[in-house]
């Protein structure tokens, strides 16, 4: 613009060519401008704007009879000035809300990820509570355990209650709540609350379980649970136990072969129906004792075991997959059948998780 004016006013007499003042002047302009974005237009903008029109007004004054074409040179860096300082002020208005936008997302990465911390941690001590309500151990090397969750937090639930002082008679309860979670680790706190209240029901297995499910039903929402409870005799070869639509108990003879106990009574999972409601549909927990012979055992499960997905080979490890290998294993210890059926487990397992509880108790006879 500098030079279209000297233009105008030392060479426009002998070179009346307006249009390379209009040029010189749009080209300084774009470089000026462009230099004005891409370092923070908003700073220069009222100088951007102003020298040019000052300029304009200074010349329109000292020469007062210009053509049309000496209006339009001179004009033009005016007009230039005022679209492009319009264009860098949207562009920085632009990138200042993409830096506040960044800088939100920033702070809020870092809110997320401290509530992400938080939570991990209070799952992994929910964690820990968790386990801490189920016996870590067996109470007699007779009985055989496997726990794995479904996460950190799991509903399958288990429990041993010695009912002699020798532990020659003991209480198993087993159970699984729908669902995963804390929700469901909540529910079998429950549980673990209503079988300590309940003690007086623990040599009565049918009694055991409709207490339970007095009390769960209307108190877990949508959730229900079946659940398993036997008292096995060492001294009596004597297994005890009513179902409330769980798996029942497998029993592995000595000659290996392998049988699936009856179901007790018409079973319905716990905390859906009351009791009264339960009668008028024909559903009751009942017991059923089954005699036992040396060197057998028994196998009680929850349906993780059986229901586990494999999506590298899209196949399920069923029922009929775990008697197998217990067939092939029915000579060896409880604790070595476990780990029979946990390396098979391992190497039918895509990765670390898994797609449900497993929960396994092996009793030897």
């Amino acid at each position: 613009m500098i030079l279209g004016i000297a233009y105008n006013f030392f060479i426009n007499s002998l070179h009346p060519d307006h249009y390379i003042s209009n040029v010189s002047a749009g080209i300084q302009t774009v470089f000026i401008v462009t230099f004005l974005i891409s370092s923070g237009a908003l700073r220069y903008m009222p100088f951007l704007l102003i020298v040019p029109l000052s300029l304009f007004i200074f010349i329109v004054s000292i020469k007062t009879q210009l053509t049309a074409h000496e209006w339009t040179t001179l004009s033009n860096p005016i007009a230039t000035a005022f679209f492009l300082s319009l264009l860098a002020f949207i562009t920085e208005k632009r990138n200042f809300k993409e830096f506040i936008l960044n800088n939100k997302l920033e702070a809020n990465e870092e809110i997320l990820s401290r509530y992400k911390f938080t939570m991990e941690k209070e799952l992994t001590f929910a964690s820990q509570l968790h386990r801490f309500i189920m016996p870590q151990n067996s109470p007699t090397p007779k009985i055989s355990l496997y726990y794995r969750p479904y996460y950190n937090l799991g509903g399958d639930f288990y429990d041993f209650i010695p009912l002699d002082k020798i532990k020659n008679k003991i209480g198993i309860f087993l159970s699984d709540v729908t669902g995963h979670g804390i929700q469901s680790a909540f529910i079998t706190g429950l549980l673990k609350h209503y079988l300590i209240v309940g003690k007086k029901y623990y040599l009565k297995p049918d009694k055991l379980l409709y207490y339970l499910n007095e009390y769960l039903t209307d108190n877990i929402g949508a959730n229900f649970v079946t659940a398993l409870y036997c008292i096995i005799d060492f001294n009596k070869k004597e297994l005890i136990y009513s179902n409330a639509a769980h798996y029942p108990p497998v029993l592995i003879h000595e000659d290996g072969t392998i049988d699936e106990l009856p179901k007790t009574g018409k079973p319905f999972p716990i905390g859906i129906l009351k009791k009264r409601d339960l009668i008028k549909k024909g559903r009751n927990y009942a017991v059923t004792t089954i005699k036992l012979k040396k060197n057998s055992k028994i196998v009680l499960y929850t349906d993780g075991i059986i229901e586990l997905h494999n999506p590298i080979t899209n196949t399920i490890i069923g029922s009929s997959t775990l008697f197998d290998i217990l067939k092939e294993n029915d000579k060896i210890t409880g604790i070595k059948l476990i780990r029979k059926i946990e390396e098979y487990l391992n190497s039918h397992i895509a990765g670390e998780l898994i797609n449900d509880d497993i929960c396994i108790i092996v009793i030897e006879v």
